[in-house]
């Protein structure tokens, strides 16, 4: 690359992050915009929705497990003074109490780590996809920020203290390693995503098929489907240490056991309820708050296009083998929808529509190498997905 190639690929960046910025502020300013004017309408007017269970369980934790003296929020106390939530996993509430040590335990500063997570995504997207890569990925890379921070579901979830804007974030990290394939590292932020829910762990599905797409069927990739395992079992481990300490390690393996039983059950009926494929069209989008409206909308001018890359590209791999396979949005957009799918039919049938946040910067990356595809971008026959380990 000459020096004229040089200094238009820098400047192409320097504008491409420019612009990413603006999208990073868009979403963030929306979603601080929602969590500061939207009350739950209930419980006290103070929780949206299930903040009530994850809010209540991460101040116990903080008071119980970690000591805290400080002032606590009045109406803490709504669920019973013996519920943890450990039914999923704790570092979501583990962010949710420092925030409350650091901000002070008011309803807005729940959410602060929610609008900051948020409003990152679209950032994490443009670098993890255009740092090291061509002029082309500069411009994908933008575009892939651009469709994230378009999807409505971003920035609703960006607004309330629920868990899965916390796994959807670490996904996006992971997938961007995966990208560059990195797996090991993509395996660490998998086992990030799933210590906040645990429907992060549907990207373990993503970085096996990946690793025999990278390596084929053999012994390497064995042992990298081995070591991914056990990286993510270790770093989920890590965040149950100081529930291990309080409650006891037995009692916390049992209680974990019992919220993956009851996350394949239906839940009584009320709140709307969607399939998998409903929020490809956003079909009975769950009510976050009535005052004012907050519907946890979907957005399937995305949606639906990222579907049917994906099985395109799905079927390209089949076609030419290898040459297709490594598509790491791809991967994850399938791998994530199908994980979902398997908890609908092994008898969870009462699936909400704000679970799909997670498949927001899958999507777009999907997205953007379909594109590239269309460009005749080959794996191997361009700059993307330089690191590997």
């Amino acid at each position: 690359m000459n020096l004229n190639e040089n200094t238009i690929k820098k400047i192409s960046f320097i504008i491409g992050l420019i612009i990413v910025l603006g999208f990073s502020y868009m979403v963030g300013s929306s979603a601080y915009h929602i969590a500061l004017t939207t009350s739950g309408g209930s419980y006290n007017n103070s929780y949206i929705s299930d903040e009530i269970y994850y809010v209540d369980s991460a101040r116990r934790i903080l008071v119980n497990v970690f000591g805290y003296k400080g002032q606590l929020y009045p109406y803490s106390g709504e669920t019973q003074s013996n519920y943890y939530n450990f039914e999923h996993p704790p570092l979501a509430k583990y962010i949710i109490a420092l925030s409350m040590v650091i901000l002070g335990d008011k309803p807005i500063n729940w959410r602060i780590p929610s609008v900051i997570l948020a409003s990152l995504i679209p950032l994490i997207l443009y670098l993890g996809l255009s740092i090291g890569n061509d002029i082309k990925w500069i411009f994908l890379s933008v575009l892939a920020s651009l469709i994230a921070s378009s999807d409505k579901i971003l920035i609703v979830m960006g607004s309330v203290a629920l868990l899965d804007i916390y796994a959807a974030f670490f996904l996006t990290i992971a997938i961007v390693f995966a990208f560059r394939k990195n797996l090991l590292l993509s395996a660490v932020f998998v086992g990030l995503a799933s210590a906040s829910k645990e429907t992060g762990l549907f990207g373990v599905l993503a970085l096996i098929i990946l690793s025999f797409s990278l390596y084929g069927k053999k012994f390497l990739a064995i042992k990298k489907i081995v070591e991914i395992i056990l990286i993510v079992i270790v770093v989920i481990l890590i965040f149950y240490i100081p529930l291990f300490y309080h409650f006891g390690v037995l009692n916390i393996i049992q209680q974990t056991v019992g919220g993956y039983k009851w996350d394949l059950q239906s839940r009584p009926p009320g709140p709307p309820t969607s399939t998998p494929s409903g929020w490809l069209f956003n079909v009975n989008p769950f009510v976050l708050s009535y005052s004012p409206l907050l519907e946890a909308d979907t957005t399937p001018i995305i949606e639906v296009p990222a579907m049917v890359s994906a099985i395109s590209i799905f079927i390209s791999c089949i076609l030419y083998k290898r040459n297709y396979c490594y598509r790491a949005g791809v991967v994850f957009y399938i791998s994530i929808f199908l994980g979902f799918w398997i908890v609908y039919l092994a008898g969870n049938h009462t699936l909400y529509s704000f679970y799909s946040v997670i498949l927001t910067p899958a999507a777009a990356i999907t997205l953007v190498e379909a594109i590239d595809m269309i460009m005749g971008g080959l794996i191997g026959k361009n700059e993307n997905n330089v690191s590997s380990v």
